[in-house]
């Protein structure tokens, strides 16, 4: 009897089973065969087995995939703590003071993360234009400063293409939080008002230590998104001017998809994922032994 059961899941697990190994196992095994091969695409029959030549050319001689590492670190550095910092405050606000209207601001405040990424650069790539855009009439109608070229100019284009991220996505941020606000213990709460604890010592000694684990995820999340971004900056300035703007993601496009060099886009591909494997692991080591 037991033997027939046992058979039975199996047969109702391998439907499932072969979805994984056509969709993710094979292809993930299959990309990591090609990314120890010189393969040009142009050239599909000539395919030498390299070992790890191409990790080896894209990490110690590849001046464009460090620009790109760079630039994906700092737009990291600046997003994540920003939208951090904001989805926290505006969560806390909302969970602590419910003011009304209430639900209308928490719709409201979501829209942008409803948005396609694509439909986000498209709209902001309008709002950056240096001679029709919004932004530009706002600055020379009342700072007297007009014709900022955002996206075309070097020192300006990294940082304009973090400020759209940091507006698309800090609506997630505050979505998982103030969600797991709402599930805290309340008589914990109940609690510390009774002992006349409110306002910043609620939130810094209540608050914010029951809520770590929550604040984790969502900044795992977003690390995770941001490290594989690609279609807003690929509107607003295809990586440029120059590699300004260039990312990781767009790098291993170029180099699959424009250059053909599939073997060196699959080794980079294997890159971003080892960046997001140590970054989690950081994380869950840093902030596991917190919350131990």
């Amino acid at each position: 009897m037991i033997k027939r059961n046992t058979l039975t899941s199996l047969l109702f697990f391998m439907p499932t089973f072969v979805f994984l190994l056509m969709m993710i196992i094979y292809p993930f095994i299959y990309c990591l065969w090609n990314s120890f091969h010189i393969w040009y695409l142009g050239r599909p029959e000539t395919k030498p087995f390299v070992w790890f030549y191409n990790y080896q050319l894209l990490l110690t001689r590849d001046p464009v995939f460090q620009i790109s590492l760079i630039n994906t670190f700092i737009i990291a550095t600046i997003a994540i703590p920003s939208e951090l910092l904001i989805a926290l405050l505006l969560a806390y606000l909302l969970f602590s003071e419910k003011p009304k209207g209430e639900k209308i601001f928490r719709s409201i405040f979501i829209l942008p993360m409803l948005l396609s990424p694509v439909v986000v650069g498209v709209l902001w790539r309008f709002l950056y234009h240096p001679n029709v855009g919004l932004i530009n009439y706002f600055l020379e109608t009342f700072l007297g400063i007009g014709h900022v070229n955002f996206l075309g100019d070097p020192t300006l284009a990294l940082l304009s293409v973090t400020f759209v991220e940091i507006w698309q996505w800090t609506s997630f941020m505050f979505l998982i939080i103030y969600a797991g606000l709402l599930f805290l213990p309340q008589s914990i709460i109940d609690a510390a008002l009774i002992d006349g604890c409110s306002g910043f010592s609620m939130f810094r000694y209540i608050v914010l230590p029951l809520a770590k684990s929550i604040i984790l995820l969502a900044v795992i999340f977003r690390t995770i998104d941001i490290v594989k971004i690609f279609d807003a900056i690929w509107v607003l300035t295809r990586g440029g001017p120059g590699n300004a703007t260039d990312v990781l993601t767009l790098y291993a496009f170029r180099q699959g998809l424009v250059y053909f060099q599939i073997g060196t886009a699959s080794a980079l591909s294997f890159i971003i994922s080892i960046i997001v494997t140590i970054l989690v692991t950081i994380y869950f080591k840093i902030w596991g032994e917190r919350l131990a």
